[in-house]
C-alpha cells in the first residue's frame, strides 16, 4: 500500500466531518513544529547577523569621530598668531603612545596658560582615550602615534629609553599620524569574540616650522 501525499491527507482531514483521528492529529502537531522551528531558526540566524552588524556599525562610527576630533585639534597644535609664544609640539610629553601640544588660538601671546583649549594632550588610561583628562573614546585596545619630518622621515624618540620626544625632535615634527583600535563593547554572538576595527591617519601640522 503506497502512502499517501500529504496534501491528500491534509484534503481528506478538512473533507472529514467525523473530526481528526489521532495519527491525523499527530500528524498535522509535527508538521506545525517542523514549521515552527524553521521559523524560530530563521529568525535567530538573521538576528545574530543583524546584531553582529550593528556592532561593526558602531565600532566603525566610533573610530571614525574620535580620529576626527583628534585631527581637528592636532592641525592647530603650533598656531602661534603673534610669533612671540612656544606653541607647538610639547618634548617629553608626546611620544609612540601620548601626544601634548599647545596652541595660542586667543593671541594673547602665551601658549603656557592653563586654557585646556590651547594646551591639549590625548593619553590612553585603561581603554580610554583622554582629551585633557575627559574620556573622549571607550573601548580602545592601541593608541599610538608616528611623528614625521619635513622629508617625510619617521622620527623616532630617543628621550627616556624612546617614550618621548626630545625638545629638538618636537621641533621638526611636521606630519602626526594617529593608530587607533577600538572594539565592540559586547561579544560577537556566532564567534563569541570582541569585534575590532582599527584605523590611521595622518595630519599634517599647519603651524609646524613656520
Amino acid at each position: 500500500m503506497k502512502a499517501r501525499p500529504i496534501t491528500m491527507i491534509m484534503q481528506t482531514i478538512f473533507q472529514n466531518n467525523k473530526g481528526l483521528t489521532l495519527v491525523e492529529l499527530m500528524i498535522v502537531l509535527v508538521l506545525s513544529l517542523m514549521l515552527m522551528a524553521a521559523v524560530y531558526m530563521t529568525y535567530q540566524t538573521q538576528h545574530r547577523t543583524s546584531e553582529a552588524q550593528h556592532r561593526v556599525t558602531a565600532v566603525q562610527q566610533d573610530l571614525r569621530a574620535v580620529l576626527n576630533i583628534m585631527s581637528r585639534d592636532i592641525r592647530q597644535a603650533g598656531c602661534d598668531p603673534t610669533m612671540h609664544s612656544t606653541a607647538g609640539i610639547i618634548p617629553n610629553e608626546s611620544g609612540p603612545t601620548s601626544l601634548s601640544f599647545s596652541m595660542d588660538l586667543n593671541e594673547d601671546g602665551d601658549s603656557g596658560d592653563t586654557n585646556p583649549e590651547e594646551q591639549v594632550a590625548f593619553t590612553l588610561s585603561g581603554t580610554d582615550i583622554h582629551r585633557n583628562g575627559v574620556i573622549l573614546a571607550q573601548n580602545v585596545t592601541t593608541l599610538g602615534f608616528v611623528y614625521y619630518d619635513e622629508n617625510n622621515a619617521v622620527i623616532t624618540p630617543t628621550n627616556a629609553g624612546g617614550s618621548s620626544l626630545t625638545a629638538a625632535e618636537a621641533a621638526d615634527v611636521r606630519d602626526v599620524e594617529i593608530r587607533v583600535r577600538v572594539q565592540s563593547d559586547k561579544r560577537d554572538p556566532e564567534t563569541n569574540q570582541f569585534i575590532s576595527r582599527a584605523m590611521e591617519k595622518r595630519i599634517k601640522l599647519r603651524n609646524q616650522g613656520i
